[in-house]
């Protein structure tokens, strides 16, 4: 394993940038295709929305 080492307040960013994406839809939406596609739904094009 590799070591980094970053500023703090670049780790900060980082983690207020992840709590950000956590509590968007987008993230919500993409852990529920997740799993779906986990659970064997297939899913079609229109489903998708394209």
């Amino acid at each position: 394993m590799e070591t980094i080492t970053i500023p703090k307040m670049e780790l900060e960013q980082l983690h207020r940038e992840l709590e950000t994406l956590r509590n968007s839809g987008l993230y919500k939406r993409l852990l529920e295709f997740e799993k779906n596609i986990s659970g064997g739904k297939r899913f079609s094009r229109a489903d998708l929305g394209f």
